[in-house]
């Protein structure tokens, strides 16, 4: 880590791979912003931690993208106001704020080597040439292409690009760092390998972190807290787990992973009934008897029978099976009720399962979920 990120992180109290801070750095007041008759942001309230990583989650068109461009100045807000550490930036345009930002589609100039364009904000800052060509080396080699200083973007390959650009948003040591979708135009596997590096550096550097993705494999594997957006507002604000474990709504059940919904009607205070079937359900107690809900319960947690576990038992018979690897997802039929178990390969082949087989489950009651059902649903 260089001298003044090592500065900025000694002051902002955080060790390069400290747990989260407590103290409040980016706080986002009541942001309203509206395009002509469509309302992007409505009323959305978020508060980041100093040296934290935050995703913003959500579908194409929920406000993810404005809400991160309104946090640079780059698509001002409405209504409300944004405040960083401790200063009021809502009314100041980009050039005064203290962020670098990355975007999907790189934004590099072709026309410059990997070395310039590292060091270009720097140069235009007035720095003297050989203090930029060292900061700007000594970034190439935070983000492993130092043997790369030489080339053009167009000789890069894209993951190679990315991190181009990642080491020209930080070579200005800013206190924000800013992430729209940079690896949605990458392959698969590099995906994956440069969502590692990134969180690897922002825990280096200390960075307070904000990226944009809606992509809920790359939020939950990269993020220390997920912001899901729906129709420009926030449906629920946490820890990856506790966002795909307990969601706050029927949308991010349904967003968040993938779901089994049915629909079904509160039978006591322990059971819902779906269809012909009663389901235990914890959740069941928290709504009157006769109330209409959706019952969702992950592929995973429908779980093959065994003696030990406790739950309700279904018979089901095997419609199907996509067989995706390490996992496999299988299709049921359940007197009428269709349902999706996620299986290890293991279990698979433990139980040489194939469609038309019967195959018996188990739904644990603390893992079946319950949300008000939709009018139209």
């Amino acid at each position: 880590m260089d001298a003044a990120l090592a500065a900025r992180t000694a002051e902002a109290g955080l060790a390069p791979a400290s747990a989260l801070a407590c103290e409040d750095y980016l706080v986002a007041e009541r942001l309203t912003k509206r395009f002509g008759s469509f309302t992007a942001l409505d009323d959305v309230s978020l508060s980041i931690g100093r040296g934290e990583f935050v995703c913003f989650l959500g579908p194409s068109g929920c406000g993810k993208t404005t809400l991160l461009r309104a946090i640079a100045g780059l698509d001002p807000q409405d209504e409300g106001r944004i405040v960083q550490d401790g200063r009021d930036i809502s009314a100041l345009p980009p050039s005064r704020r203290d962020f670098g930002i990355v975007f999907q589609s790189y934004a590099l100039f072709p026309n410059m080597t990997v070395l310039a364009n590292v060091g270009y904000g720097l140069a235009a800052q007035g720095q003297r040439r050989a203090a930029v060509e060292n900061r700007a080396r000594e970034l190439l080699e935070l983000v492993g292409l130092s043997d790369q200083w030489w080339k053009y973007p167009a000789q890069l390959s894209g993951g190679q690009q990315q991190r181009v650009a990642l080491a020209r948003a930080i070579a200005m040591n800013p206190g924000l760092l800013l992430l729209d979708e940079p690896l949605s135009a990458l392959d698969a596997l590099v995906r994956v390998h440069l969502r590692g590096e990134i969180k690897g550096l922002q825990r280096r550097l200390g960075v307070t972190t904000v990226m944009v993705t809606h992509d809920q494999e790359e939020a939950l594997s990269i993020a220390d807290r997920i912001v899901v957006m729906n129709r420009g507002r926030i449906e629920q604000v946490g820890t990856p787990d506790n966002v795909y474990r307990h969601p706050a709504s029927l949308f991010v059940a349904g967003f968040v992973g993938r779901m089994n919904t049915l629909p079904g009607t509160v039978s006591d205070a322990g059971t819902v009934a779906v269809g012909r079937a009663l389901i235990a359900a914890d959740a069941a107690q928290r709504f009157p008897t006769g109330a209409a809900v959706q019952v969702c319960i992950r592929p995973e947690d429908v779980q093959p029978d065994v003696p030990t576990l406790a739950g309700t038992r279904l018979a089901t018979t095997v419609r199907g099976i996509e067989y995706l690897g390490s996992i496999a997802r299988v299709e049921l039929d359940a007197h009428g009720l269709p349902l999706t178990a996620e299986l290890s390969d293991t279990a698979l082949r433990d139980l040489a399962l194939s469609p038309g087989m019967p195959f018996a489950v188990v739904l644990p009651p603390s893992r079946v979920l319950l949300f008000v059902r939709p009018a139209a649903a």
